[in-house]
């Protein structure tokens, strides 16, 4: 197994912390959120998560329902959800890195999608794969399009499906794919967050625990590209204009369309 990702102090100099970013792919935030944060987005989801069943975000063939997690809820539209998803969505660290990896090829980042993943017992390790593949059209090798956060609202241990990740696969030819001896495990208590490239090799890990582990993601993409969630829709227009106004713009929430600067 590859060495673990390398883990900093949110406090950390973001110069530091970006170097690794850039090196490794992805990098682990020690207490990314307050403990107070956490308990309110535990408490504000946990309803939600009851009210769904697994594999609850579509109607799958054979490779969908493998991908996306037999025993996995999803639930999107989280700034609807909790308040707290813009603790999350506007985390100085979090913007740090998309600053200096997405700015050179944008004029601003929008939310690609935000998304609370749930694993239940048995749900087997998820097929690795690089997210920024969802905009396929993009040339390889491509620019930082996509840079994500999964804050940690539970322990990510080395049985509960903490994620699985292939530092520098990010700089990898295309085509190629990561061996188990090249793959690491993002482990982390809770309140903390791998933050990582769209680049990168990763999937989530398999669930032998009896224990659920809940992850709360966020991407911030390039403002030009079309985001794999529409906030208008899973949030509501009446929760948006509730944001503070740099998460509505994060949103698409905007007059100004692409064209959004900090």
């Amino acid at each position: 197994m590859a060495p673990p990702l390398e883990t900093f102090e949110s406090s950390a100099d973001p110069e530091h912390v970006i170097a690794a970013f850039e090196r490794d792919g992805g990098v682990i935030a020690k207490d990314f959120l307050p403990p107070s944060v956490i308990d309110t987005l535990v408490e504000d989801m946990t309803p939600h998560i009851d009210a769904v069943d697994w594999l609850n975000t579509g109607d799958f063939d054979e490779l969908g329902a493998e991908f996306f997690g037999r025993k996995t809820k999803r639930l999107h539209g989280l700034p609807g959800l909790s308040p707290a998803t813009s603790d999350v969505a506007l985390h100085p660290l979090f913007h740090a890195i998309s600053d200096a990896t997405q700015s050179p090829h944008c004029h601003g980042v929008k939310i690609s999608t935000t998304e609370l993943m749930v694993l239940g017992h048995g749900q087997q390790a998820q097929v690795l794969h690089r997210d920024g593949d969802s905009w396929g059209h993009f040339p390889t090798p491509r620019p930082e399009i996509l840079v994500s956060v999964n804050v940690a609202l539970t322990d990510f241990t080395q049985n509960n499906g903490a994620t699985v990740v292939a530092p520098g696969s990010h700089k990898w030819a295309p085509g190629r794919e990561a061996e188990a001896n090249e793959c690491t495990k993002a482990l982390m208590p809770r309140g903390s967050a791998l933050l990582y490239s769209g680049n990168v090799i990763h999937g989530g890990g398999a669930n032998n625990t009896d224990d659920i582990r809940i992850g709360f993601y966020c991407g911030l993409l390039l403002s030009w590209l079309r985001p794999i969630e529409n906030q208008l829709i899973t949030t509501g227009v009446a929760a948006l204009q509730a944001l503070p106004k740099r998460m509505q713009e994060l949103c698409g929430y905007s007059e100004a369309g692409w064209d959004v600067y900090p």
